[in-house]
């Protein structure tokens, strides 16, 4: 089964909402180095090579993450991420990076970027944490990547978010950086974008910064240019239905949850109160129970298409108590028990 089929139960993974141009420069780049056709890039995406021109095509998340699993197995050079990421430039991001160029300082820029980056079809949400003198970013994915895109999309927010000069008014120079992978044999390009440590194998992708520095000014700070582009953000997110609903924000914490998917724990770590949560939940349309059955589905079905775990630890890592709780779950959404769906998966 393709990578698509895989992701189809992550229904928002399937919505046209992400601008193909971060597609087309990614294609653009393996073809110069490759020296292989756009086709080849794009197989089993859906995407055609005319679409790549048209500047206001729409794609999926799961037609991207296809577009960037094929770029991996395509390369020959590592850190495909990184010369992806120096690629950008604030004009690049549409709306949001007009808004970025006329942001009052760097905390700001931060602030809409995590307020807005759905509408440019970017992996990860950006969870700011300014309590003390250090201001902590933390960037886990939004949906699963699987590990080989992961760190590729990784390195793209990283050069994305690099000192490159005055022009990028998202020139971050951090105190630390932790990196939640093992350290790469191409580390040092890694180490050549920052001027601090960078830790691998983390918990988390995170980025640490002075809270001081957050208030370094920009050099053409226009608030009022930010307030109209930051109401077209706004109507974007909503005519796209990207606008950090209640039910992807509770996915995006099931993600990094472990196997701990009590409706206290994912509301503690969004912020709010779990009736707040179920309150929000009901107004779009359904609950936490069918929201967490959802994501268990989705992990459910990759585990058995492209895992050798055993019965015993997929029921584990999805929280059930035991197997025959697993399995009956599984026979309610699909019909069939997860043995035989395995098999007849592999077979086909």
């Amino acid at each position: 089964m393709s990578f698509k089929a895989k992701l189809d139960n992550l229904a928002f993974v399937n919505k046209s909402i992400v601008p193909i141009f971060y597609v087309a420069e990614l294609v653009d780049l393996i073809v110069s180095e490759e020296n292989v056709s756009a086709r080849e890039v794009l197989r089993g995406s859906d995407i055609s090579e005319h679409q790549l021109s048209e500047a206001d095509a729409l794609i999926s998340y799961a037609q991207m993450l296809k577009v960037y699993q094929n770029a991996i197995n395509i390369s020959s050079k590592p850190g495909i991420g990184l010369r992806l990421g120096a690629r950008y430039q604030p004009q690049h991001h549409g709306v949001l990076g007009h808004a970025l160029l006329c942001a009052e300082s760097i905390g700001d820029s931060l602030r809409l970027v995590s307020q807005y980056a759905k509408i440019r079809g970017i992996m990860f949400d950006m969870i700011i944490n300014d309590a003390s003198d250090i201001v902590s970013l933390t960037i886990p994915d939004r949906l699963p990547l699987g590990p080989e895109v992961h760190q590729v999309a990784v390195e793209e927010i990283l050069a994305m978010l690099a000192p490159r000069g005055s022009s990028n008014p998202l020139s971050l120079r951090p105190i630390d950086i932790s990196i939640d992978y093992p350290a790469p044999a191409h580390r040092k390009q890694y180490e050549a974008l920052f001027d601090c440590p960078i830790y691998f194998s983390a918990d988390t992708l995170t980025i640490r910064l002075s809270k001081q520095y957050l208030s370094t000014p920009s050099n053409m700070p226009n608030a009022e240019m930010v307030q109209i582009c930051e109401e077209r953000c706004k109507a974007i997110l909503m005519r796209l239905g990207a606008g950090g609903n209640t039910v992807e924000r509770v996915r995006s914490h099931l993600v990094r949850a472990g196997r701990d998917f009590g409706i206290e724990a994912i509301a503690k770590s969004i912020g709010m109160a779990p009736r707040t949560l179920r309150r929000k939940l009901s107004d779009e349309g359904t609950t936490y129970r069918d929201v967490v059955a959802d994501f268990r589905k989705s992990l459910a079905l990759d585990y058995l298409e492209s895992t050798d775990f055993t019965m015993d630890e997929i029921a584990d890592l999805l929280g059930y108590g035991d197997t025959s709780n697993f399995s009956r779950a599984f026979r309610a959404w699909t019909s069939e028990s997860p043995a035989h769906y395995r098999r007849r998966i592999r077979e086909e």
